[in-house]
């Protein structure tokens, strides 16, 4: 009995000497974070820049832009008639004076929805200003020299196909991450689309977490170039050193959101993040 333990103990040791030794996978570089200065912390708009103007809109794009923010983060949605529109929302309720899903609205219908009817920010109300619900191919037009960060909230072929489609047809391969909670919307632009980076899904994290926390990360695939993650979930505290040392390693890029305080964007930036989404891109610029 004394001897098997010692053997099993022996082959423990080996197998743990072997995993410590086996070499990590080399980083791979992407186009989209070319010119980055080493250490460079992107101030990333959420929803747009939403803290300042409606979300999802050009208007709230527009002065992100101002602003100086690095990237711009939009939110995707497919209409009835396959035209992919800038809101974050499956239905209208919450942000237009129309109601339902957008998925049952044809393209000419959302014209009428009045996207500035429910935001008031510092008490301006921005309801009846004409703002209305954009579709991707306007904001590709009116900032063609930005980078994005485009999450699609449709989990069908059709939406990630689409938006595949688009980034080719105005040349924002190397300038675009697609992001998607959806594990089969990122599976389908990935096949559509292989050379556009991507961000992990929620479950392609909690993988990279588990391995990253058994210290057994290197053996697990990089299906994207970027974590953009809360700063907790599921009891795990995200901003973990060795989670942060764990990712850069692998040639990760680890982004927060949605980080709106100022304190905590400072905190961030000294754990190692490399970019802040926040609807507020003025008061990052000022931390920053």
């Amino acid at each position: 009995m004394m001897r098997r333990r010692w053997v099993v103990l022996v082959l423990v040791g080996i197998a743990l000497s072997v995993v410590a030794a086996w070499p990590a996978p080399a980083p791979v570089p992407h186009p989209y974070f070319a010119g980055l200065k080493p250490g460079a912390i992107e101030n990333i708009a959420h929803g747009g820049g939403q803290g300042h103007a409606p979300p999802d809109t050009l208007e709230a794009l527009q002065l992100a832009d101002a602003m100086g923010a690095d990237v711009l983060e939009i939110d995707l949605q497919l209409t009835k008639d396959g035209v992919l529109v800038l809101h974050h929302d499956d239905t209208l309720d919450r942000i237009t004076d129309m109601k339902g899903p957008i998925a049952a609205k044809t393209w000419a219908e959302l014209q009428q929805a009045d996207s500035g009817y429910h935001t008031v920010i510092d008490g301006q109300s921005f309801r009846g200003k004409g703002i209305k619900i954009a579709r991707l191919e306007q904001a590709f037009t009116r900032f063609p020299a930005k980078r994005w960060v485009i999450e699609i909230k449709n989990d069908n072929e059709a939406a990630s196909s689409r938006l595949c489609q688009l980034i080719s047809q105005f040349n924002e391969t190397n300038r675009v991450i697609v992001a998607s909670f959806h594990d089969g919307a990122m599976k389908t632009f990935r096949k559509a689309c292989p050379k556009v980076a991507t961000a992990y899904s929620s479950d392609e994290v909690r993988l990279f977490l588990i391995a990253s926390h058994l210290r057994l990360s290197r053996f697990v695939h990089s299906p994207g170039v970027a974590l953009q993650i809360p700063t907790h979930a599921a009891g795990f505290d995200l901003t973990d050193p060795h989670f942060i040392a764990t990712a850069k390693s692998r040639g990760l890029k680890v982004q927060y959101w949605t980080i709106n305080e100022r304190k905590e964007m400072r905190d961030l930036i000294a754990r190692g993040a490399d970019g802040i989404m926040t609807d507020y891109v003025d008061r990052f610029a000022q931390v920053r």
